[in-house]
């Protein structure tokens, strides 16, 4: 006996083709999910912003003062780039403003003033580096006072007076630029004499009076007495000015030369909504200079004062723990709601600190560094952690680089950003926010979708995250031993994003009129589209935005699908272009390596392996951006996509800023070798989930011929009907009696929807397809369904009863809770097995009235949706077939707090006597006895009933097993059989905040009755191994479950490096994440069991199949 499925475990398995994952559901048309699930139950990320705004802030990049409000200064850029920030993420997290605290703040006039400069033209050198105190000097301006003359310097800084002082001309007889004698506050600081004019280009110092000073080329003394530094000035080391310094008139500003040391909450974090952004946008607009309100909300940030960065994570702090009281703080307040663990500050200051928590002035960077790094870890290791992202923006001349470094390792974010210009600061900004969204999201945080695929060495899995709906496939390394994972390989969406959009990837689609592959690409014409081009309604689709106005935006919409980005008006993509992997699982393609016989076709199936040996590997994946995917599995990098004419309809949603989440290819794709037109070929047959109704076949063959040129040769065919609904099962694809090679699905869910193309009976059908053209071979129906109720078809399971190749049954469950047997030959298995019309349907029953193997019902008589594979082995009495499946559903938003019993079963189909079974009396009962905790883990204990088998046992009756799972729990997942052993998971949702939108169970059973396995079966006390030291607390006692934290994957396979036919299969595993609110950077669960390694499989490919 063959079992015929996605990943074949069978105990007599003898060779594999394929098939996958299916849906859920029950009673009258379904509300589909548009979104998954399990992000309901998430929060979104809390982020705190701190803006500098100090007096430095009104400086450009190189430290000249060019006033606040100047497009140049340091205060518009930062505030453009955090606007810019709102824009991008709004409605994604949650986001308050925070700044220093602000006293003694005044109006008064700037002025730039360049220090120790040079009258004379020979010191002037545009290409110097060197030092700033230096006789050569890098920049100049020209002098307003002597015509074709420049004032020669190194540093411009600002200069405050209480009124225009217009140009300023100093010298002083004991100023040295760099002689460190003043000390500050106290001094002594240098006197000058300043006057109105300078001319000619003498650097000679005059003597302190006018006549001296006259013959130098000063005129119009207005001031004789010391000049002090400012916050701009302490900040680069500066206590004195040089023996000649000039100044000349900015405009209006305010000015603090002191600070109470503390930061103050101008807007309180909350959700990042309109009203939000509008109250933070306020804070962050142009500077004005008319009211002097420095905490008024309807006023801009005012820049005056000194840099409180130590004082100001105290009072994040405070604010964090709700413990911000005091008004002249921006109290009181309370601490933002809760964002499941995911706090943040952003702190972007342009110079160190100046003064300490209670406003004392610092000279010591090394002190004032320190203490600030201590305020930032108090802050992340608090009873409510909180990570700080720093920002150093052009940061003072001289400045150590790396110096901010330390706040960022007591953060929790390890290195500052060192933002030199525009550019730099907006992608520190960038890069910050979506690496916040990446680690926490919106709602589930990063989550595990339910496909993940073992093979090369490597675990791949998809990943999504809910705060922007982008997707990741993660290539993990294993241990070549263990299987244990030590690292990530690579990461296709960071891949992905560095693939030119227009020349680096090759993008195909299907065009309806001439059922044929062309390039996914915008027409010369879109008037009249050539034959290798989109069609009229697919250029009409692209053209229509989400109002339903055809606004002749569709080139911009199909390059914002392939990749492109900054698209005016169009859906930010923060972290990357890949959409999101919710549903599909991955299908790894490697070596042809099946177990065919060789001469199973007219040609040799050996040749075919031999020429392609060494085919590049390739995982193919469907993601909800539009398209499948098939990324390079030792790169990441995209090889081929293929967007199908079925989700067009709603491509320029994905391009709305106002974009919801739906699905587009979320169908798990599978693949496998198959012969049609006197060759073989590797085909990959995917359905789009609940992306659309319909499904497509590639020739994926030969990766290196992938291009756009072979487009025609690539794209098989679609297959669409009216009874065909949201296909969420995974195709199989097989050989068929009569020769033929087929793709074998079920009809999907609801398949009577008022569409335009609505089934006429709601039934759920067995649909076969020739694998070579897309046409129907057989459509079997069940007769089970309504208009009003559609039924639909779980992912089928194929089986080779005699082992010739040839599919003779498929099984599969329903959302009624009918277990169907489907014949797929004669009524006696014999002869040639080709007449089609005659011979194929429903094994049990008639055609006018078929009839299920089974019913699944709990106690009360409820019907218990099958939605997910079958798993079928042979029984172990050599009579027929042992089936395992579960039963429960998770498609509609009210699957979430379902709190029926579900069940998992184990049938036995006889085969010497067909007969159906009758309901749960036929079955024997196996129970969950208990439940406890150990070491932190939750485990469960089950009973150990005996199964009197009828006819097998003297007055035996049973057909098989059951076990029922505790209220909510269900079963959306295919089981897996290895080493007498049946393994399943099982999901109980949770929509309360923080919870990953549910847990699970890994159970682990004995196959043949269900019973506990009665020995070791888990690492319980965590070191590595499976003795009986791993027992529950009592000897004797062991586990035959264990909880997972979040929602687990199906049990996989994992199998070490070996090539086809070598190797050795590994445990089988089901992922699940440690912490559900953790991104890439949380790890996986991955739970050790006592199942026996090393055992030798023949061939590859039946692994991962």
């Amino acid at each position: 006996m063959t079992t015929f499925n996605r990943k074949p475990l069978s105990l007599a398995l003898l060779a594999a083709f394929s098939v996958g994952y299916a849906g859920v559901a029950a009673g009258a048309l379904l509300s589909l999910s548009q979104v998954p699930l399990f992000v309901t139950s998430g929060q979104k990320a809390n982020v705190l912003l701190v803006i500098d705004n100090s007096n430095s802030m009104d400086e450009d990049a190189t430290g000249a003062a060019v006033g606040s409000a100047n497009s140049d200064s340091k205060s518009e850029i930062a505030r453009n780039a955090a606007k810019s920030i709102i824009t991008n993420y709004t409605g994604k997290i949650n986001l308050g403003l925070m700044a220093y605290q602000q006293s003694g703040v005044s109006p008064q006039h700037l002025h730039n003033s360049p220090y120790d400069v040079s009258y004379n033209p020979s010191n002037y050198d545009a290409s110097y580096s060197g030092s700033r105190d230096s006789l050569t000097k890098r920049y100049r301006v020209s002098n307003p006072t002597s015509a074709g003359n420049y004032i020669h310097y190194n540093v411009a800084l600002p200069f405050y007076a209480g009124s225009n002082q217009g140009n300023g001309f100093c010298f002083s007889q004991t100023a040295d630029f760099d002689n460190g004698s003043e000390t500050y506050p106290g001094g002594p600081w240098d006197s000058y004499r300043c006057y109105n004019t300078k001319t000619g280009t003498s650097d000679t110092l005059p003597a302190a009076n006018n006549t001296a000073a006259a013959v130098e080329g000063y005129t119009g003394n207005f001031y004789n007495g010391q000049l002090s530094p400012t916050d701009s000035d302490l900040a680069q080391g500066i206590l004195d000015f040089g023996r000649f310094l000039t100044w000349s008139y900015v405009g209006p500003t305010w000015f603090s030369n002191s600070n109470p040391g503390r930061g103050y909450l101008h807007v309180p974090v909350g959700n990042l909504d309109a009203t939000k952004a509008a109250a933070i946008n306020t804070k962050l607009g142009t500077s004005q200079f008319s009211t002097n309100g420095p905490t008024t909300s309807s006023l801009p940030l005012q820049n005056a004062g000194l840099t409180p960065i130590e004082g100001t994570f105290l009072t994040a702090l405070d604010y964090f723990a709700g413990d911000l009281t005091v008004a002249t703080e921006g109290g009181p307040q309370s601490a933002p709601a809760s964002s499941c663990g995911k706090d943040f500050v952003v702190f972007m200051t342009d110079g160190l600190p100046s003064v300490d928590a209670s406003g004392t002035a610092l000279t010591n960077p090394t002190t004032a560094i320190a203490a600030a790094a201590d305020a930032a870890e108090d802050l992340y290791t608090a009873t409510r952690p909180v990570k700080s992202y720093i920002v150093g923006f052009a940061l003072p001349y001289g400045t150590t680089p790396g110096i901010l470094d330390t706040i960022a390792a007591a953060g929790g974010t390890g290195t500052a950003f060192d933002a030199a210009n525009t550019t730099a600061l907006n992608s520190a900004f960038n890069s910050i926010f979506s690496s916040i969204l990446a680690e926490s999201g919106a709602a589930a945080a990063v989550a595990l979708t339910s496909g993940s695929v073992i093979a090369g060495g490597k675990i791949y899995q998809g990943q999504f995250n809910s705060a922007d709906w982008s997707g990741d496939l993660i290539a993990y390394n294993t241990n070549s031993t263990t299987g244990a994972i030590t690292s990530v390989a690579w990461q296709a969406g960071t891949v992905l994003n560095g693939q030119n959009y227009d020349t680096g990837r090759k993008i195909l689609t299907y065009k309806p009129s001439t059922s044929g592959g062309i390039p996914f690409r915008w027409p010369a014409n879109p008037a009249s589209p050539t034959s290798s081009e989109l069609d009229l309604s697919q250029v009409a689709a692209l053209n229509t935005n989400v109002s339903n106005v055809n606004d002749g935006d569709g080139e911009n919409r199909l390059n914002f699908l392939r990749g492109q980005t900054g698209i005016t008006g169009f859906r930010a993509r923060l972290i990357s272009v890949l959409g999101d992997l919710v549903n599909s699982a991955p299908a790894y393609v490697g070596v042809p390596a099946f177990n065919y016989p060789n001469n199973l076709e007219a040609a040799s199936y050996n040749a075919f392996r031999t020429t392609y040996a060494t085919r590049t590997p390739i995982l193919y994946v469907g993601a909800n951006d539009g398209m499948l995917h098939g990324f390079d599995a030792a790169t990441g990098q995209e090889k081929l996509a293929y967007v199908p004419s079925k989700v067009y309809a709603n491509l320029s949603k994905l391009t709305s800023t106002a974009y919801t989440h739906r699905y587009f290819v979320d169908g798990s794709p599978t693949v496998v070798d198959t012969f049609y037109s006197g060759a073989w070929h590797t085909t990959l047959v995917s359905s789009l989930g609940a992306g659309g109704q319909g499904l497509f076949a590639l020739d994926v063959t030969n990766p290196s011929t992938f291009s756009e040129a072979t487009a025609s040769s690539i794209v098989k065919w679609e297959y669409s009907d009216a009874d065909l609904g949201y296909v969420y099962g995974q195709p199989s694809i097989v050989k068929l009696n009569t020769g033929a090679w087929a793709a074998v699905f079920g009809n999907g869910y609801n398949n009577s929807e008022a569409d335009g193309s609505a089934s006429a009976t709601g039934y759920a059908y067995l649909y076969i397809v020739d694998i070579g053209t897309g046409a129907i071979i057989k459509k079997i129906s069940t007769k089970a369904g309504s208009v009003a109720s559609p039924n639909a078809l779980a992912t089928p399971t194929l089986i080779d009863r005699d082992g010739d190749g040839d599919v003779d049954y498929a099984y599969a469950g329903d959302l009624q809770g009918n277990m169907w047997k489907f014949d797929l030959c004669d009524e006696s298995n014999q002869g040639v097995c080709d007449n089609v019309s005659t011979d194929w349907g429903v094994a049990f029953g008639t055609t006018a009235s078929p009839q299920p193997l089974f019913v699944a019902q709990d106690s009360s008589g409820n019907p218990q949706p099958i939605t997910s594979a079958v798993e079928v082995t042979r029984h172990f009495s050599g009579d027929g077939y042992q089936l395992y499946f579960g039963t429960g559903k998770y498609l509609e938003n009210a699957d979430i707090l379902t709190t029926g019993t579900q069940t998992f079963y184990s049938l036995w189909d006889m085969a010497v006597s067909p007969s159906t079974i009758s309901g749960r009396s036929d079955l024997q009962q196996q129970t969950i006895t208990t439940t406890s905790t150990v070491s932190g883990k939750e485990y469960r204990t089950t009973s150990s009933n005996t199964v009197a088998w009828d006819g097998l046992v003297a007055g035996g009756t049973k057909r098989g097993w059951y076990m029922d799972l505790a209220t909510g729990e269900r079963v959306v997942s295919e089981p897996s059989l290895f080493d007498n052993r049946v393994l399943f998971t099982t999901l109980i949702p949770d929509s309360t905040a923080c919870s990953g939108g549910g847990t699970g169970w890994l159970m682990e059973l004995d196959a043949k009755t269900g019973a506990a396995l009665g020995g070791a079966t888990f690492d319980v006390n965590g070191d590595g191994q499976i003795s009986t030291a791993d027992n529950l607390g009592t000897a004797g006692s062991y586990a035959s479950g264990v909880k997972k934290t979040s929602i687990p994957s199906a049990v996989r396979l994992q199998k070490n490096p070996g090539g086809p036919g070598g190797g050795s299969l590994l445990k089988p595993i089901s992922l699940s994440k440690n912490d559900p609110t953790k991104g890439v950077g949380g790890s996986l669960d991955v739970d050790l069991n006592s199942l026996p390694s090393a055992q030798n499989r023949s061939s590859w490919r039946q692994i991962f199949e």
